[in-house]
């Protein structure tokens, strides 16, 4: 009996869907305020969606004026640099 118990427990164990972790990414944005560096937490596999959803997205400013996102440039990992030199250099005045 205690057999068919640790079986069916590892067989329980081993099916379980492995839950996908986010990671953190930030894109080098273009708004209509301007080029910017956002920072997001997704999961991988959603990453070309949710990069796809920005676009048009509303943000808002310090005041709470509203503005857009009219292109995302390029989203990378937080620990990686971006390709582009524009992107390079906005990211490191970027306060974290």
């Amino acid at each position: 009996m205690s057999k068919y118990m640790i079986l069916s427990l590892l067989l329980l164990l081993g099916s379980t869907p492995v839950i996908a972790a986010k990671q953190s990414y930030k894109c080098y944005l273009l708004t209509t305020n301007g080029p910017e560096i956002a920072f997001y937490r997704w999961k991988e596999q959603d990453l070309p969606t949710k990069q796809a959803e920005l676009v048009a997205s509303k943000r808002k400013d310090n005041r709470g004026k509203a503005y857009y996102v009219k292109d995302v440039k390029e989203c990378t990992l937080l620990s990686e640099e971006f390709s582009s030199a524009e992107a390079k250099a906005l990211d490191k005045k970027t306060l974290r």
